[in-house]
């Protein structure tokens, strides 16, 4: 299929482990220093790999001498073109990412090598709807001999599953690379080499709102003994003070904690300046001078918004009274305007006084009102301003009380006029205010205001720990809260019902940890902050997360020396005595590409050809584990098989793998499993399952062909992965010619469960596609091809990838016509993998008294199905264990109480966990 020519790709996905630098940078690519892996001339390192097409080929290698971070970086040799010059060769991410759009992304890495340009882009890795590849953004970029740092920001442009990819068009090149980044939002320089600076402050630089009472934290330099602390409301003071000249910002010195609590509260809506330096042990002691850091304090009180405002008065209707309160005419300095259309302006009503009344979203504690008067530019004429006004306040819009009589000050009929009333309430509680005109500064009868400003006390407990609306919760999580001010306790209220939730405790702190929460639930929670009154804060939420983990296999190493490799924790074959075998004999031992989540998952290799017929991984905890807290109901791990080269089912399903770079071009690579046709006739088939992971552009499907030769005539009806919309139909008029296809049609995207057909009527030839098997579409062309009973009719697979194969299933597999034999295997122009031979897969469970129960996989080939599968059992299964004292627990291919010869194979396990999902609430 038509590709896009890049030379690196780094791609991922936002499961991907993260690390979060010095510079509070979260970095979504796995292995970013590529400080693990070794070796030359290698096709992967942990996270990264190197995949090429179209004949170019290079070399990729782990360079110990040049890196510029850390003791590893990466480099690149490209050694090989093919003809015309066009070429595909990537040095990729295992993993791709889900930009939004909106949303702000940087790319930044080191790079030094031969000069010549590169272009440096996220790039589509699945069409848009416009069937679009392209790049979402790009910036070129000159490489030099000496390592620079180079970045790229953008703003993504839609929501997209992307690769980073750099692309150079030169070969005959050699690159280094070196601490790549990937993270949300705008660039920040990358710090590489000892770090001999405080860094990571909180407050972080450039907080604000932060509470009177924080404490300030920091990460310390690498060779720091001790930290000397200033602090201070003048930036010039911090950034000249010294030991020897503290100006009475050095506040503590020579402290060795990296945390330092300002005596006494900080003052109110205050900018302060920070700075902490890093003192070496002795004998040198040397001071390296920090970073200024800077933080503004919380406000006494704060605007309130979305205020609404209503007048039984009458206006134009460019003079309504929400002009009061959205901020129409004042600048960026609070300066009102002297445009009419800024302002309200009203007649009273018939036999009636002029009100104006204010709505917030809730009751606030109010603490004053600012007022610009009413300011057009003949204001000392006309006198609309309003003078001498009543005030009243209300909770419910319905019962009001009078808060007093108050003169408004007359604006000043010019440009700069800044409000010039202040009205203290007190801080009385309200969510209605209303004012009554009493009378104006002149005689006209009209009456209007520029502006007004509600400044409210934040009595309420905020900023709630987890955050509002919060997933993947750990139960023992205790929430926080940002205490109300001048609040003395807090009510905490907490349950699984919005309507009904109870009081749990009555808290003094504005921290709580509740009794044990239930995994996979929704919680609803409330903190009413409690001082001269009760004030009754939002309903919160967040949900438990629905599983702990057992084991995520992201803990191990390659270090044998200090035990810490996966087979000396899953005990194996080699100790007992069965036919399994943990992780690969050559580093890395656990496996770095076939992961669920993460970077590693357990190869388990099982050979059941001998005695005692069965294969197990098994691990004895350090103490027993307790299976039974905070609800728990389920153990849950996810298992990868490998399809079998080819097995049909008694119910006719049918099990196949393949690898191979394409059925594509000239000639082709992948399996085929046929039977011969002669004359007129069809297959039809349902594509359940389609293995995409290697490809967007994997090839499953039906085919009739002349013969199993690499570049013999065929049409082929195949559901892909993203690549073409997830349905093509091809072909290849002449043996040894070009293929050719139709794809990307406007009723899709499809994707698996699908049905496909390829039908032969003499020398005409369709493909069709279905979603229910009954009611089927024509796709592309009709196609007039001669070819020579009797033809090949069956089922083709490919991977699109020579490194990693792909496994289908097919169901409903049916044929019309002179269909004859029993199925054949081919093996088309590449050697196709063995897979695995198929076994029950089980898990057992020993308790702490040696009592222990077995449960069967209900998918007697689910060894045999490539591509992550979830299993969840019922720990009720476990019949007779004590799962509050769980010693050891057992993953078997094959059967422990009937062993019989079987075969062999690999399977991959991943993220065992227990808990309780979701849906069993």
């Amino acid at each position: 299929m038509k590709c896009e020519h890049v030379l690196l790709i780094l791609m991922f996905l936002s499961t991907a482990a993260i690390v979060v630098n010095a510079q509070g940078i979260v970095n979504l690519f796995d292995n970013p220093g590529f400080e693990e892996g070794t070796g030359t001339d290698v096709q992967e390192i942990p996270g990264w790999r190197l995949y090429s097409q179209e004949n170019a080929t290079g070399l990729l290698s782990i360079d110990t001498e040049e890196a510029i971070e850390g003791k590893q970086c990466v480099r690149i040799e490209v050694t090989g073109v093919p003809a015309g010059g066009a070429w595909n060769f990537r040095f990729d991410h295992t993993r791709r990412f889900s930009v939004e759009q909106g949303e702000t992304y940087t790319i930044s890495f080191w790079l030094k090598g031969d000069p010549g340009p590169i272009t440096l882009s996220p790039s589509r890795a699945e069409q848009n709807a416009a069937g679009q590849w392209g790049n979402l953004a790009q910036a070129v970029i000159n490489p030099t001999p000496d390592w620079q740092e180079y970045h790229l920001t953008f703003v993504s442009p839609e929501d997209r599953l992307v690769m980073w990819q750099l692309l150079i068009s030169n070969p005959g090149q050699t690159y280094w690379v070196d601490h790549a980044r990937c993270y949300v939002g705008e660039y920040v320089p990358d710090q590489i080499g000892p770090k001999l600076r405080a860094d990571s402050p909180f407050p972080f630089n450039g907080a604000t709102d932060v509470p009177r009472d924080a404490a300030l934290g920091w990460s310390p330099g690498e060779f720091a003994a001790t930290h000397d602390v200033y602090l201070g409301a003048v930036f010039e003071d911090i950034n000249d003070a010294a030991r020897t000249d503290p100006r009475g910002v050095l506040l503590s010195q020579g402290q060795t904690v990296t945390t330092y609590d300002p005596p006494g509260l900080l003052d109110f809506g205050t900018t302060y300046y920070w700075r902490i330096d890093q003192v070496n042990a002795p004998p040198d002691s040397t001071i390296f001078k920090g970073n200024i850091w800077g933080f503004t304090t919380e406000l006494f009180a704060y605007p309130v918004v979305n205020v609404l405002a209503a007048s039984n008065g009458i206006s134009e209707a460019t003079a309504g009274p929400q002009n009061t309160v959205d901020g129409s005419g004042l600048n960026a300095d609070d300066q009102h305007s002297i445009a009419a259309t800024d302002m309200w302006l009203a007649n009273p009503p018939d036999n009636d006084v002029l009100s104006i009344e204010f709505e917030f979203d809730r009751v606030y504690k109010l603490h004053e009102m600012l007022v610009w008067n009413y300011n057009v530019q003949f204001e000392p004429v006309l006198g609309f301003g309003l003078k001498d006004v009543t005030i009243e306040c209300s909770v419910n819009g319905e019962d009001w009380a009078v808060l007093g009589d108050v003169e408004f000050a007359r604006a000043t009929a010019r440009s700069n006029y800044e409000a010039n009333t202040a009205v203290n309430f007190g801080g009385v509680a309200a969510q209605f205010i209303r004012l009554t005109v009493n009378s104006g500064w002149g005689p006209m009868g009209q009456f209007g205001l520029s502006e007004v400003r509600f400044l409210y006390i934040p009595a309420l407990a905020r900023e709630p720990q987890p955050a509002d609306g919060a997933m993947d919760v750990d139960p023992e999580t205790a929430l926080s809260w940002r205490a109300g001010r001048d609040a003395t306790a807090h009510d905490v209220y907490l349950g699984s019902d919005a309507e009904g939730l109870s009081l749990v405790d009555a808290i003094v702190g504005s921290s709580f940890a509740p009794d044990e929460l239930t995994f996979g639930t929704t919680y609803y929670w409330r903190v009413d902050a409690v001082s001269d009154e009760v004030w009754t804060g939002d309903v919160w939420s967040f949900s438990t997360q629905e599983y702990a983990m057992i084991d995520g296999f992201e803990a191990y190493t390659d270090d044998i020396d200090a035990g810490e490799a996966i087979f000396d924790t899953w005990i194996d074959g080699w100790v007992n005595n069965t036919g399994s075998t943990v992780g690969y004999f050559d580093a890395p031992f656990a496996e770095r590409t076939i992961v669920h989540n993460g970077r590693q998952s357990m190869p388990l290799l099982y050979d059941n050809t001998s005695s005692p017929f069965y294969s197990e991984a098994e691990r004895t905890f350090a103490s027993p584990r307790n299976w039974t807290v905070n609800g728990a109901d389920t153990l849950r791990l996810f298992v990868a098989g490998r399809a079998p080269a080819f097995v049909e089912m008694a119910d006719g399903t049918i099990l196949m793998n393949a690898i191979g770079n394409d059925i594509w071009d000239n000639a082709d690579q992948f399996r085929y499993v046929y039977k011969n046709l002669s004359g007129n006739g069809s297959i039809t088939a349902r594509v359940d399952m389609l293995d995409v992971s290697p490809d967007m552009w994997v090839k499953g499907g039906v085919m009739i062909r002349q013969n199993a030769d690499p570049g013999a005539v065929n049409v082929f009806m195949a559901m892909t992965g993203s690549g073409g919309g997830g349905s093509t139909f091809q072909q290849r008029m002449t043996a040894g010619g070009a293929s050719v296809s139709q794809h990307t049609y406007t009723d899709g995207p499809f994707t698996a469960p699908y049905w496909v057909r390829v039908t032969r009527e003499d020398n005409t030839l369709r493909g069709y596609t279905s979603p229910d098997g009954e009611n089927w579409t024509q796709r592309g062309d009709t196609i007039a091809l001669a070819m020579t009973d009797p033809v090949l009719i069956g089922l083709a697979l490919t991977s699109h990838n020579v490194n990693q194969a792909t496994s289908a299933q097919f169901s409903n597999v049916a044929f019309t016509g002179n269909v004859t034999g029993a199925w054949q295997v081919a093996e088309v122009s590449v050697a196709q993998p063995a897979g695995n031979t198929v076994a029950p897969l089980y898990v057992a469970l020993e308790d702490a008294t040696g009592k222990s129960a077995v449960v069967m996989h209900p998918d007697a080939n689910i060894v045999g199905r490539s591509g992550w599968n979830e299993w969840q059992i019922p720990l009720s299964e476990f019949t007779g264990v004590n799962l509050s004292r769980v010693d050891t627990m057992t993953i078997g291919v094959g059967s422990r109480t009937s062993p019989t010869a079987g075969g062999a194979g690999t399977i991959y396990v991943d993220d065992i966990a227990f808990g309780k999902p979701a849906m069993t609430q």
